[in-house]
This record gives structure tokens, C-alpha cells and sequence, in this order.
């Protein structure tokens, strides 16, 4: 049985706690937390609360904390528990910059420990398949790739609610490091990574935030396919649609559902050679798969991430695979703020110089708003 202990019981990891409770991570145990705020500690039987985190890793008796603090805490708490000797999960995104997320790596190789990243929707059916989809070789070489993904509407108060959202000190980022992490992890899965990024950010446009909340990326892959990439906080209802052109077929992914269009000749590259009819189409069939659901996501990663404590499976959310999608993340914002190109691997030292000179220019938000409402399930995409 893998004890696990969780610091910040916030929506997230009340999730976290509520799930370990209810039995729902086989081989998985809850039996300490860490929250500065006061606890219903009725919720938990059974489970020591702590105020402090340096009293939680000495006292806790835990095999592996879970992280569910703020996102600007992820490397240095990550770290001291990884040192102290624990396996660590942490939430997205992994830390603020690359050289931070390399630091939680290192850490754990050198206490022969685990260290997983919270990249649930990679448990999504609909995400599965379409990577199915292009490491198979079913859609032949990849041409472009379009991914809109501007639903992910949030009103000043998700902001205003707390000190840290929205600004360089608290969260480096805003829709690229808070919201659309999940989907560019998914990219950086299904895809890999670009050879080079050029993004336009608008910081503060729809609301009144140092860090940006619309972005437009063109990025491209390591075949030389061009890729781009739009996101938003700031438009309702958006979209949340992925196109991927390809030599064998035409796929669309939205509302759940793929559309595919499969060429019936085998390759539209030799079809666009060979025909003689000058405004002639390859026929072709459509097929529609439709999903259920979005798979274990939470509850998914943990179950990996406990089973690969006890040896029994394959860390699959590790934080190298963490890693890869911050970088994207941090190019898109090196390259709107150099206003140029930014190429893969990223310079992080640059990179962090410049994300320091803004955090220290940043100023948390004072006062932050009381009076709102928490309806956290409408938080997932």
C-alpha cells in the first residue's frame, strides 16, 4: 500500500484527498495533508493535518506527496520533498521555466525517486486515438496540423479572487502556463516537438492581468510541417477543434467525435501527381468516431503514478514528459517577447534571466476578492 500525502487541499487537491478517501486509487492510501487554512478534518478519518510542509515530511509517514499548491511553488516544494526522499506528484505545470523543471529531474534521479506531472488528459479516449492515429502510420506523413483551442473562457473574477493569478511573480504565465498546458502537452505527445516557434501573444486584453490571455503560434515540426496553434481566456463559447492534414487522410477532432476522410487511392501526394483531370478530387470515404466520456483523467494518473511506485507499471506522466510541454509554452513567450523566432531546445538561462527581470517588476494582487463561487468541475476542458 502506497501512503500518500498531499500539500494544498484547495479545489484540486480536496479532489485529490476526496478520491484517495474514497478508494478509488487501488494500492493507494491517504494518510497525511498539509493546508495553512482550517480543515474539515471530519472529511478525512484517520488522516494527520498539518500547517506546516517541513512538518508533514518529517512526521508524516508517507511514501509520496502530492503537490496542489499554487503553480509558483511547484519547483521548490518539489524539490525539498524529492530530496527529503519521497516519490513527488506535482500539478501542471511542473515548475514556471525549463531550468526549473530539469531541477525537479535532476532531484529525483539523484534520490532514486519518482517524479510525475499531472498531464491528465493525455487519459482522454478521443486524444488516445489520434495519437493511435498518427504513431501508426495510418494518416501517412503529416502536411500541417491547426489546433484552435479558445474555449477556455475565464471572467475577472477567477483572476481577482486571488493574489497570484494573472501575474509574472505568481504564475509566469497566463492561458500558455494555467489553461492550455494541458492541450500543448497533448501536442507535444501526439506530435513531438517543434524545431522552432513563432507565437504573438496580447497580454491583458480582455482582462486586467500582467500575463497574456490571447495567443496565435505557428510553429514547425521536425518533418517541416508547418503547425499552428491559437488559444484564449477571453472569448465564449470558442473552440476546441484539431485539424491534421495528412498524405493518407483528413482528420478533424471536435465536440468529442473524429471526423477522418481516408483517400481511396492510398496518398494524396500521388493522386495530386498522377491525375490527368485538371480540377479533378480523390475519392474518397468519411468516417466518424464518436467517444464517451473523458476517460480516468485524475484518477488515471494517480493510479499510474501508484502502481509505478510499487514497481508494478510504467511511470507514463513523468516529469520529462512534463518538461516538453513548458518549453513550448516558455518559446511561445521568448518568442513574443523577442518578437522573433524561438528554436528549439529553448535557452533557458536566457529564458529565466528574462521571466526574473518581469517576475520582479510583477506585483501580487492586493486584496484579493472574497464574495465568489467555486463550481471547480466546470473548470475541465
Amino acid at each position: 500500500m502506497v501512503k500518500i500525502g498531499i500539500v494544498g487541499l484547495g479545489p484540486i487537491g480536496s479532489m485529490h484527498a476526496d478520491n484517495l478517501s474514497a478508494g478509488k486509487i487501488p494500492g493507494a492510501q491517504l494518510v497525511c495533508a498539509c493546508e495553512q487554512k482550517p480543515v474539515d478534518e471530519s472529511k478525512y478519518p484517520g488522516v494527520k493535518i498539518f500547517k506546516d510542509f517541513d512538518d508533514m515530511l518529517a512526521k508524516g509517514g508517507m511514501d509520496a506527496v502530492i503537490i496542489s499548491t499554487p503553480s509558483f511553488t511547484h519547483f521548490p516544494l518539489g524539490e525539498k520533498s524529492l530530496k527529503a526522499g519521497f516519490h513527488t506528484l506535482v500539478e501542471k505545470p511542473v515548475a514556471l521555466c525549463t531550468e526549473d523543471a530539469c531541477g525537479l529531474v535532476k532531484a529525483a534521479k539523484g534520490a532514486g525517486r519518482l517524479c510525475a506531472v499531472m498531464l491528465n488528459q493525455r487519459t482522454t479516449p478521443l486524444y488516445a486515438r489520434i495519437k493511435e492515429l498518427v504513431e501508426s502510420g495510418s494518416l501517412g506523413e503529416i502536411n500541417r496540423v491547426d489546433w484552435t483551442m479558445t474555449n477556455w473562457y475565464r471572467p475577472d473574477i477567477y483572476f481577482t479572487s486571488s493574489p497570484w493569478r494573472g501575474t509574472w511573480k505568481g504564475e509566469a504565465g497566463g492561458a500558455l502556463l494555467n489553461q492550455s498546458i494541458h492541450n500543448i502537452d497533448i501536442f507535444a505527445w501526439v506530435f513531438g516537438m517543434p524545431k522552432s516557434v513563432r507565437a504573438w501573444c496580447k497580454f491583458g486584453k480582455y482582462h486586467s492581468i500582467e500575463v497574456e490571455d490571447e495567443v496565435c503560434c505557428r510553429m514547425e515540426l521536425s518533418n517541416g510541417a508547418n503547425a499552428t496553434f491559437a488559444t484564449s481566456t477571453g472569448e465564449y463559447p470558442g473552440l476546441n477543434r484539431l485539424t491534421i492534414a495528412a498524405d493518407k487522410g483528413f482528420l478533424v477532432a471536435e465536440n468529442d467525435s473524429l471526423k477522418i476522410t481516408r483517400y481511396k487511392c492510398g496518398s494524396l501526394k500521388k493522386y495530386t501527381e498522377e491525375t490527368k483531370y485538371m480540377f479533378g478530387v480523390p475519392e474518397s470515404e468519411e468516417i466518424v468516431e464518436t467517444f464517451e466520456g473523458k476517460g480516468e483523467q485524475h484518477v488515471g494518473v494517480l493510479k499510474n503514478f501508484a502502481g509505478a511506485i510499487e514497481g508494478k507499471e510504467k511511470l507514463e506522466y513523468s516529469a520529462e514528459e512534463g518538461a516538453k510541454s513548458l518549453e513550448i509554452a516558455n518559446l511561445m513567450l521568448l518568442s513574443a517577447w523577442t518578437d522573433s523566432q524561438a528554436d528549439s531546445p529553448i535557452d533557458g538561462a536566457k529564458y529565466k534571466k528574462m521571466l526574473e527581470k518581469k517576475s520582479a517588476a510583477s506585483k501580487l494582487r492586493e486584496n484579493p476578492k472574497t464574495d465568489f463561487i467555486v463550481e471547480f468541475q466546470k473548470s475541465f476542458r
